[in-house]
């Protein structure tokens, strides 16, 4: 069990960091001779001093006057960049499959010293108990969490169902209790663009609380849409996928968040509207990792990642710092309190040995030394979930008749098909020709179109709103994944309702994936013929581990193995498969009422898989 990490409010201590500033008080810590990056002006300052007093820092500059006691601790930096910590401005635990306690110990020797986690994803399964429950699992951590508060739960009404709802009165009720620090990702943008009154009264009601809005813009109108949706009041937005795009949010007010994550690579697309645009003024653009899986952290990193990449594509690279520094800040309002190493600011202070391969030899969190050379110096306690978060497998085991798709007695039929891109968030609509036999339509290995189905998951008492969804389910075609006869993948994590998906080239072998994770309480397995060749539980809310990042990154990786075994050519397409289910993307998803088609310029829509 580690202390709790020490956290100042700034007004209680103005009077003492003008004193150790005027040299008549000692500081609790000094950094020396550093070369500071000083993210305001773009420069660097050498041979530049730190003075740090309760966690803020109190001069930057010459602190050879600064008092010094038997207790401070002085620290000489010659040759290191001093850099202000990370700022993930959208991301979201969950898809790291590990929890906040285990996350923070994953991220903060990489530098990163503050997110903002959307958590829609536990929310779709466990509803506000969530949201309360990983604030209680945050409490005295090194790392600032500051919290966004899931508004679309289920992310499309009306054309999913999750394990709970969020309504506008929970989320005016959160923001009252202080339970939410921003405003999740909008994702129900169709609702904003079009009118719809629930959609709009959960935005009032962040505007009403004064809180940062973010957003979730997937369409490709950029005059009227894009207007619409910031006129609403969106602040910031992760979706768009072309340089052009982030021009067009970046004019209009709007901050770009450029995503780099495990599988949604956008970032070497968005970054030319800067590198290939001299002198543009890039205070707007700011860069994410949306979803990053522990296998991606363990052996890539975290922001520390996303700013070699950005540096790797021909961005300065203290541009590339203050995107995911005072930029971001500035984005959260919170440029007094965190972003920058400048007086009156939370001492959250990288040491750096240079600013192209970014490696973090030092974190400190508040003035508080919190890693060192890649490892945490203090461990973080492990937390205790009740049995509601644990158990959240409601799913009858499944046979093959669940997986037959009916189709008229004619030779072929022409269906609708899931097209999955890889590294890209965005699927095809497609049609093909498929042979029916004795009735039905099944898999065919040969020109890569697997069968998927999605099966409702959770407990049938929380759908007091809408009890027509237990036992729901629905069948589709899906092209891209490259297995092999006889094999199946299954999750429970599916983006955003996390009901269970099955994707599999033969039926017996989908049953077995999917009993397999009906049994084990929810993760990910990998099936070929009648064995499982790699099971990764995750039993909190069947999204997330419980053990370490290291630990869940071997299982990660042995997924990723299995997958690769079973045909599947692509990196991390575990997280690509994972969003066939989130319908507020297009252009064809399956939730478990059915197909969702939703072209540009279109509201979504539900679509027949026979084609007449």
């Amino acid at each position: 069990m580690t202390s709790c990490h020490p956290r100042t409010s700034h007004h209680l201590i103005t009077k003492d960091l003008a004193a150790v500033a005027m040299g008549q008080k000692p500081a609790d810590l000094i950094l020396r001779n550093g070369k500071l990056v000083d993210v305001c002006t773009a420069r660097i300052k050498a041979n530049c001093d730190l003075a740090v007093y309760k966690g803020y820092i109190a001069l930057v500059g010459d602190a050879s006057h600064v008092k010094i006691s038997e207790t401070t601790q002085v620290l000489d930096v010659s040759g290191k960049y001093l850099c202000p910590g990370l700022i993930d401005s959208h991301m979201h635990v969950e898809s790291s499959m590990v929890d906040l306690r285990s996350f923070a110990a994953g991220v903060l020797p990489h530098g990163t010293t503050t997110i903002c986690p959307d958590i829609h994803e536990v929310t779709n399964v466990l509803g506000m108990d969530a949201v309360k429950l990983f604030q209680e699992s945050g409490r005295d951590l090194p790392l600032k969490v500051l919290t966004a508060m899931p508004v679309c739960v289920p992310s499309l009404p009306g054309m999913e169902d999750s394990g709970a709802t969020i309504s506008p009165k929970d989320v005016k009720e959160a923001y009252d209790s202080g339970l939410a620090f921003l405003q999740g990702e909008q994702m129900n943008f169709p609702g904003v663009v079009y009118g719809d009154e629930t959609v709009h009264e959960i935005v009032g009601h962040g505007l009403a609380a004064g809180k940062v809005l973010t957003g979730h813009y997937a369409g490709e109108d950029l005059n009227a849409g894009l207007n619409a949706y910031i006129a609403s009041g969106m602040t910031a937005d992760h979706e768009t996928t072309t340089a052009q795009g982030a021009q067009a949010r970046a004019e209009l007010g709007m901050y770009v968040q450029q995503r780099y994550g495990s599988a949604w690579l956008d970032l070497p697309n968005l970054i030319t509207a800067v590198t290939d645009n001299p002198g543009i003024d890039t205070r707007f653009y700011t860069m994410v990792t949306d979803d990053v899986t522990s296998a991606t952290i363990v052996t890539q990193g975290h922001l520390d990642r996303v700013l070699r990449k950005a540096v790797s594509l021909g961005l300065n690279p203290i541009v590339a710092l203050q995107m995911v520094t005072i930029n971001a800040a500035q984005f959260l309002e919170q440029s007094r309190w965190i972003g920058s190493l400048t007086p009156g600011r939370a001492a959250d202070i990288l040491v750096v040995d240079n600013l192209t391969d970014f490696n973090v030899e030092q974190v400190f969190c508040d003035g508080v030394m919190a890693a060192q050379k890649g490892e945490m110096v203090r461990p973080v306690s492990t937390f205790q979930y009740p049995d509601w978060a644990i158990n959240t497998m409601y799913l009858e085991p499944l046979f093959s008749s669940d997986f037959h798709i009916s189709a008229p007695g004619t030779d072929t039929v022409r269906a609708r098909v899931i097209q999955l891109v890889p590294g890209r968030v965005n699927t095809l609509s497609t049609q093909v020709q498929m042979p029916v036999i004795n009735g039905s339509m099944g898999a065919d290995p040969v020109n890569d179109i697997a069968k998927a189905g999605m099966f409702y998951r959770h407990q049938p008492k929380d759908r007091a709103d809408n009890p027509s969804a237990e036992g729901t389910r629905a069948l589709g075609l899906v092209s891209g994944t490259g297995f092999k006869p006889g094999t199946a993948y299954a999750s429970t994590v599916s983006h955003d309702c996390h009901n269970l998906l099955v994707v599999g080239m033969d039926d017996d072998a989908m049953v077995l994936a999917a009993n397999t994770l009906i049994d084990s309480g929810g993760g990910s397995v990998v099936v070929q013929g009648k064995r499982v060749l790699s099971l990764l539980p995750l039993p909190f809310a069947g999204l997330m581990s419980l053990s370490s990042v290291d630990i869940t990154a071997a299982g990660v990786f042995s997924i990723e193995k299995a997958l690769q075994e079973i045909g599947c050519p692509h990196e991390a397409f575990e997280m690509t498969m994972s969003l066939m289910g989130l319908v507020v993307l297009g252009e064809l998803r399956l939730s478990n009422r059915g197909l969702v088609e939703m072209m540009d310029g279109q509201a979504p829509g539900f679509a027949d898989l026979i084609i007449s």
